[in-house]
């Protein structure tokens, strides 16, 4: 920000006023915060074991990576990434994904000069079409749809944080399954939402893809994907503007395994009421790690990261890095469906990310 109001918003969610605000990465103690990330990393070595244990011998087909993308409201704002496959269509083949993420949010964080208030559940329905035009090269498009409102899954979500030992943050002063989203830096709101959605379209997408090189056997890609982002809905405050992508995709196959990876930018243009908070450029990472399970199925973890979206906060959990831990299983149906199921959390916990997400995925092609 240019200069800094030492004033605060006279506005608190919920008859909050004058109640002190803990970060939410805290969950109570940064000691529960690197108590969160043992039990989340520790379960890694675990998985891993059961995935080779069950495995085959035999080299298998990929069927990963898991598709995620981060869900949190103030990345929303501009493109995100799916993580997705390296490759591409058959030139001629059509294939049609449908995925649903259902995400549970809370955030009550405050800086020096803003006041944030996200709790909410949200469910995104992307449906997806790709056609493969010539060799090598596959041209799609995207719409994804918002359902939004209050939820049921806030009981759930403070058992599973109190069995990893993760705190709850400030959720138990609020009342459970309740809907709300904002953000303020003072006498005025930047974003509000203004009620429950149920499939109001949210954003359309369309992109070229490119595999730019393969090994003989297929089982290692590389690929480069173009993609224009229109959103269809506006902040509430004012008209979000289109953006341009720029997404790198790779698969390397060995022996049973598979690694995953995707590397990007995009530009990040916002409604001009956000200039001052927006950055002019994101850039996002993400790494999988897929072990064959069977000739249809296979376990994947997956690793992704977004550098700050927004700035001039000076606060972690407004405008840090966003980064979650993602693991799940992908398969195939005969030869023309394929799926996926994803389990996405926040990791370490004091970031702007989503605090969880489940995705699943179903596709067919022609």
């Amino acid at each position: 920000m240019d200069h800094a109001p030492s004033w605060r918003a006279p506005w608190h969610p919920r008859g909050t006023r004058g109640a002190p605000t803990r970060k939410r990465g805290s969950r109570g103690s940064r000691g529960s915060t690197d108590s969160a990330v043992r039990h989340a990393w520790g379960a890694l070595p675990a998985f891993l074991t059961l995935t080779v244990a069950g495995s085959l011998s035999a080299q298998q087909p990929a069927f990963g990576p898991l598709t995620t993308e981060e869900g949190a409201p103030l990345y929303r704002i501009t493109f995100v990434p799916t993580m997705e496959r390296a490759e591409v269509v058959e030139r001629g083949a059509l294939s049609v994904d449908v995925w649903l993420g259902l995400s549970n949010i809370f955030e009550q964080d405050s800086s020096e000069t803003h006041d944030l208030f996200v709790d909410m559940e949200r469910l995104l329905t992307a449906v997806t079409v790709r056609w493969g035009v010539a060799d090598d090269l596959e041209l799609g498009g995207r719409l994804t749809f918002e359902t939004a409102g209050g939820g049921f899954l806030d009981s759930f979500v403070v058992r599973y944080h109190e069995l990893l030992g993760f705190g709850q943050a400030n959720r138990d002063r609020f009342p459970s399954n309740a809907h709300e989203e904002r953000l303020g830096d003072g006498d005025r709101l930047l974003i509000e939402d203004d009620g429950p959605r149920t499939l109001g379209l949210d954003d359309a997408r369309i992109f070229l893809k490119w595999r730019a090189a393969a090994s003989g056997d297929g089982r290692s890609v590389l690929s480069f994907k173009t993609v224009g982002w229109l959103p269809a809905q506006s902040n509430r405050v004012g008209e979000r503007k289109a953006n341009l992508a720029l997404i790198g995709l790779a698969r390397v196959g060995v022996g049973s395994w598979y690694l995953h990876g995707l590397l990007g930018a995009a530009t990040t243009r916002a409604a001009p009421e956000l200039d001052a908070i927006v950055r002019r450029a994101s850039t996002f990472l993400s790494i999988g790690v897929e072990r064959s399970l069977g000739s249809s199925l296979a376990g994947v973890v997956q690793y992704q990261i977004a550098p700050p979206l927004l700035h001039g906060f000076g606060h972690r959990e407004l405008d840090g890095v966003a980064s979650n831990i993602v693991f799940g299983l992908a398969g195939r149906w005969g030869e023309s469906w394929s799926w996926d199921v994803g389990f996405q959390e926040d990791l370490p916990a004091d970031t702007p990310a989503i605090d969880f997400t489940l995705g699943v995925r179903v596709s067919r092609s022609w």
